[in-house]
């Protein structure tokens, strides 16, 4: 759906080519998103191993040789430089240029902040004219093997035994995308070469791939009988699966419906029927037409010495190419997207079914714009980035307030990736279809009232500074890279033949807008948002109304339509096709199978151990105790640029709340932030919220204290030392001394009104439909959850918060709610539950501020006053103790719960829900508390992950993605996939997962190349991306909080360089000793009946999603 984005998607996935983590699970909650709603914080695998990756080294050689690198010039023989330009508001210095031969356009791009992590990115516009998703299948296809690499997954070959620190490829309606970013040269030049060489000399077009084309496109199989056919194919299940998301189906009947005979009529990804009608001539011609280095925008970021090896890589990788004669910077005209004028754009009104639990509930209505039908000037997108903050930025925005009380959420986004943008507002959870005919008619009055009266000023200055926040903050909501945020900000400027620049200077025009906005004498700037709020909105005919319908029928529908297909398929070709079909999926399979040889293994280009820094990165920060006389601790984190953004973060201890009423939580963390307090509505609180910060949330953490030996080295904790805590997240433009975000801070804390009934119930309600939607998107978040809940207290907790439990208990709490022989209860233990929150010590408060050295100065006065004049005085008489050191006050009741809901339900657990593909999750412990778990053990579980799982579900399987993690706090493994075909098959390969090892260890006394890869890949993740300053302060917390040491996380990066066979035999021990197994996975119930027939050493209990507690009770 449309609706307000209140998570990350999927578990920390820096790409689409298979995910190995081994970070802590227990980090399986929010990232750095600082939108308002994160109380479903927990889909982000953060990039947290051990220790918090750091924002740059700070040793004086890395700063010598940042200095010398900015003397190198920029430039290659090969190209011609069109424009240099410094964009001050982005801290950027850009170069434009043309290659000489080919006519390719760069973007070649400094930033200031020399820490960055360099970045390469590639996009193609490949306007699509079918549904056969033949965008997705040559991006996957062009990863398949390559001249000079002529292994079947080079890329992931590459990525499993790289430094890499982001990796992604996507295809848009009207563009293909491939981008990586690392903090190693030589690890960027080895990247280079494999990427460009598989898209610009693949062996997709070559005979004696055909295979290719099965794979990523689709294929017919034989089942186990030999003689009952089944579609097969990575295309096909992705847009199988896809059809099953709420979102997508809305936004393909959008787009369908509102751009009719045009190009964003299709979807990339393809319908699974319309793939169905491709060949592998359609997959080629659409290579060969669009994969041309005249039709591509190369943008290469970073300090000089990676800008030139960018541009020599590029120029070597197309030589010989053709050139097409256009005109420097310009796209050849045969891949121009046309606007759809929006005179010849039909409004429609339909109703659209979407797949859920129930058919009698949870009703939508989205409305959405076509907004434009020619390129808008920087005024004009600037005033439509106001429009969408005030009609729908927020639950209490104008248009969202004005549906309230008839659904449980509204929907709202405005989607400006393409050149044509389309702003859709609407409401989710409709008790009734009727009531879809009641909300378009409040939200037309609403329009037409502001069209006459104009926008609240009020509200007017609280868009102004969110969208101020927009531009100024150069960090990306969930983590990514700096350079890969950057260019795809961009891209929906450079696909159109627009100047990339205009994407990221946008601040002059706000400026501009904001003085005649502000200035009560000058009427241009509201007329002039007004005009686009009447002729975009209220007198545009461009517009699709969606009812959007709850069915039951979508899964089974899906299901008959394949034996339709199937049943049908002679209609559509003769024998001889069929068998050589079944014929070349026998290829397939044989190469899969065979895997590659080592001769062609040799070819992937890996960095030796001796490449790789022996020193790990850390975060530069300065511990205050006591500051200002307080009993509170403040960590001080200073970045070189952070744009004149201070970010705050404030952790309040909560070891007070009684265990039974952890439950509570999540939803405490909601209504702190979104109730309003006894003296502002949760209007004026949010809008307060919006004029002052850069958003405001709050979430809860627990977190395990880390446990050494005497020699630094990790050893599995018992469970009972960890820090329970709420986060306030927050940020603030420094130069305006941020006082009024202190006193939001103590006003969300100590004065939230958290009673109010109808904030409860719709609350719930939301997250609730969120999580029933976000199940259905990522599975393999929450079976990744359920596993790690069985091993401890703290992932059992986790899980409570975050996990399925969450789901069934909301439920309960919701009936509760609702009912009022049970509200006056429940109220009661809400208010308590708040009291304990606010009945602290400062002793059990944490501050962490990060910013540059400027930014932070300016906070100075500020946070003396907070603690001086602001903060309200302790409750509690004694300090909270040392839980490093003594145990939580949680763990006698709460292992008393977990052991007996353990004690109650089946290890093998099954989830039902409306998906036709399965995720499916192994876990065990392979350590007991108090062992030692070595960083070899983490570049063990790369190779599993990074090399077999990838290898044998991924690529084999033709499963989304494959991964292993280790749990260092519980000495949990667990391994996980996501959309695999089968959950059998899958079992299957979890369980040889020790074999395989073992046999890649026989018949040599060294590691074979592969694993001596996972040993660089396994480092790689420790240190992650430079963590952007959005991210940096409270990643700081997180590690002062858990008590590392920067010798315990020198200790594990070393042994992990130092990781020999005997260290990877002594793994396999351990994995043919699993203790305690037990499988989670989220499926349909056609598809669990077939695992039952087919597993043979055990059977999955199944749970409906739909219940209030599994097993049912």
């Amino acid at each position: 759906m449309h609706r307000p984005r209140r998570r990350t998607k999927g578990p920390g996935s820096d790409g689409v080519f298979g995910r190995t983590s081994f970070s802590n699970p227990g980090v399986l909650r929010s990232g750095g998103n600082r939108r308002k709603h994160l109380a479903m914080a927990g889909a982000v695998l953060l990039a947290v191993l051990v220790g918090v990756v750091g924002y740059f080294a700070i040793s004086a050689s890395a700063k010598a040789k940042s200095k010398d690198s900015k003397q190198i010039k920029v430039g290659h023989e090969g190209f011609t430089i069109d424009s240099d330009t410094i964009v001050s508001t982005a801290k950027v210095h850009i170069q434009m240029m043309t290659h000489t031969k080919t006519g390719l356009n760069v973007m070649a791009v400094q930033p200031d902040d020399a820490n960055q992590d360099a970045t390469f990115g590639i996009s193609f516009r490949t306007p699509l004219d079918s549904d056969r998703g033949l965008a997705t299948i040559v991006e996957h296809a062009v990863q398949a093997g390559s001249e000079s690499y002529p292994v079947k997954d080079p890329i992931n070959q590459l990525k499993a035994g790289s430094l890499q620190t982001h990796l992604e490829t996507w295809s848009e309606r009207d563009r293909s995308n491939f981008v990586f970013a690392s903090r190693n040269l030589q690890d960027y030049k080895n990247s280079m070469s494999v990427i460009l060489d598989g898209i610009f000399h693949p062996l997709l077009d070559d005979d004696k791939h055909e295979w290719i084309y099965r794979q990523e496109g689709w294929r017919l199989e034989t089942k186990g009988d030999e003689q009952t056919l089944a579609l097969n194919g990575n295309a096909y299940n992705r847009a199988r699966a896809a059809q099953m998301f709420p979102d997508e189906a809305l936004n393909n009947f959008i787009y369908q419906k509102l751009f009719v005979d045009h190009s964003y009529q299709y979807t990339p990804k393809g319908l699974w029927n319309e793939i169905l009608s491709g060949v592998r001539a359609h997959m080629i011609d659409f290579y060969q037409k669009w994969y041309q280095p005249h039709n591509a925008r190369v943008y290469c970021y970073g300090e000089p010495v990676y800008l030139n090896a960018c541009l020599e890589h590029v120029n070597a990788a197309i030589e010989g190419l053709e050139k097409k004669d256009e005109e420097a910077g310009i796209l050849p005209m045969d891949s121009k997207i046309e606007f759809k004028n929006l005179d010849d754009i039909q409004p429609v009104t339909e109703r659209v079914p979407y797949p859920s639990f129930q058919s009698n509930k949870d009703f939508r209505l989205a409305m959405s714009w076509v907004i434009n039908d020619r390129h808008m000037d920087q005024r004009t997108e600037v005033a439509w980035l106001l429009i969408k903050e005030m009609l729908i930025g927020s639950a209490t925005a104008i248009v969202a307030k004005e549906v309230e009380g008839l659904g449980d959420d509204y929907i709202g986004e405005m989607d400006t990736s393409l050149q044509q943008w389309v702003l859709t507002m609407g409401v989710s959870g409709l008790a009734h279809e009727a009531d879809a005919k009641i909300v378009q008619g409040k939200i037309y009055s609403k329009l037409a009232d502001i069209s006459q009266n104009g926008f609240d000023m009020t509200a007017m200055r609280a868009a102004l500074n969110k969208v101020e926040f927009q531009l100024r903050d150069l960090n990306s909501e969930d983590g990514e890279p700096q350079g890969v945020h950057l260019f795809k900000k961009v891209l929906p400027k450079w696909n159109y033949d627009l100047d990339p620049k205009m994407a990221i200077s946008l601040n002059a025009e706000l400026t501009k807008l904001r003085d005649q906005l502000e200035d009560p004498d000058n009427i241009e700037g509201k007329e002039f948002i007004l005009e686009l709020v009447t002729k975009g909105l209220m007198d545009n005919t461009a517009l699709s109304i969606a009812t959007i319908y709850p069915s039951t029928e979508m899964q089974t529908s899906a299901d008959r339509n394949e034996i339709k297909w199937l049943n049908d398929s002679p209609d559509y070709w003769d024998k001889e096709v069929g068998q050589k079909i079944l014929g070349e999926t026998a290829t397939l399979h044989r190469i899969q199978e065979a895997g590659d040889s080592p001769m062609d293994v040799a070819t992937i280009p890996r960095l030796s151990l001796k490449e790789v820094n022996t020193d790990g990165y850390d975060i530069p920060t300065t511990i205050h105790p006591g500051v200002f006389g307080s009993d509170v601790v403040m960590i001080e984190n200073e970045v070189p640029d952070s744009n004149g953004i201070a970010y705050v973060d404030f952790a309040i201890d909560i070891s007070n709340i009684e265990f039974k009423d952890i439950l509570f939580v999540p939803l405490m963390c909601r209504l702190m932030a979104e109730a309003g307090t006894t003296r502002k509505s949760d209007v004026e609180i949010q809008q307060h919220i919006d004029q002052f910060t850069g958003g405001l949330t709050i979430e809860p953490i627990v977190e395990e204290v880390y446990e050494f030996q005497e020699d630094h080295g990790y050893k599995v904790d018992s469970g009972k030392h960890m820090v329970t805590k709420i986060v306030v997240r927050t940020s603030c433009f420094a130069e305006k001394g941020c006082a009024e975000l202190f006193n939001l801070i103590n006003t969300v804390v100590y004065d939230s009104k958290i009673n109010k009934r109808d904030k409860i119930i719709n609350i719930l309600q939301d997250i609730m439909d969120d999580m029933e939607d976000d199940l259905q998107r990522n599975g393999q978040v929450y079976t990744t959850r359920r596993i790690d809940g069985r091993y401890s207290l703290p992932g059992f907790i986790r899980e409570q918060w975050f996990g399925i439990t969450n789901l069934y208990k909301t439920r309960a709490i919701l009936a509760e709610a609702i009912d009022d022989s049970k509200w006056e209860e429940l109220e009661t233990r809400l208010l308590m539950c708040y009291d304990n929150i606010k009945k602290t010590h400062h002793s059990g408060l944490l501050l962490s501020i990060t910013g540059d050295k400027e930014s932070i100065q300016n906070l100075q006065g500020t946070i003396k006053l907070f603690f001086k004049s602001m903060l309200k005085p302790a409750t509690q008489k004694d300090p909270f103790p040392d839980f490093g050191k003594e145990p939580h006050p949680w763990v006698g009741v709460g292992n008393d719960v977990m052991n007996n809901n353990m004690a109650g339900e089946d290890p093998y657990i099954a989830f039902l829900a409306p998906t036709l593909v399965n995720d499916v999750g192994k876990g065990g412990i392979l350590y007991q508390v108090g062992e030692h778990i070595s960083g070899a053990d983490m570049a063990v579980t790369q190779y599993l992950g990074g090399f077999y799982l990838n290898e044998k579900i991924r690529f084999n399987l033709g499963a989304d993605k494959a991964w292993a993690q280790l749990d260092m706090d519980a000495g949990v493994m667990i391994y996980q996939s996501e959309e695999t075909p089968s959950i059998a098959k899958t079992v299957e390969v979890f369980e040889s997962a020790a074999a395989w090892v073992q046999r890649q260890m026989e018949g040599t006394d060294s590691l074979p190349v592969e694993a001596q890869a996972a040993i660089v890949g396994a480092v790689g993740k420790m240190d992650g991306a430079a963590l952007q300053p959005n991210r940096v302060g409270y990643e700081a917390m997180l590690q002062y909080l858990k008590q590392d040491t920067k010798e315990g996380r020198q200790k594990w990066r070393e042994e992990a360089l130092g990781a020999t066979k005997k260290d990877f035999l002594a793994f396999v021990n351990r994995l043919a000793a699993w203790g305690s197994p037990s499988f989670s996975a989220i499926t349909n119930e056609k598809l669990m009946k077939l695992a039952d027939a087919e597993i043979k050493s055990f059977n999955f209990t199944t749970c409906q999603i739909s219940g209030y507690t599994c097993p049912s009770s």
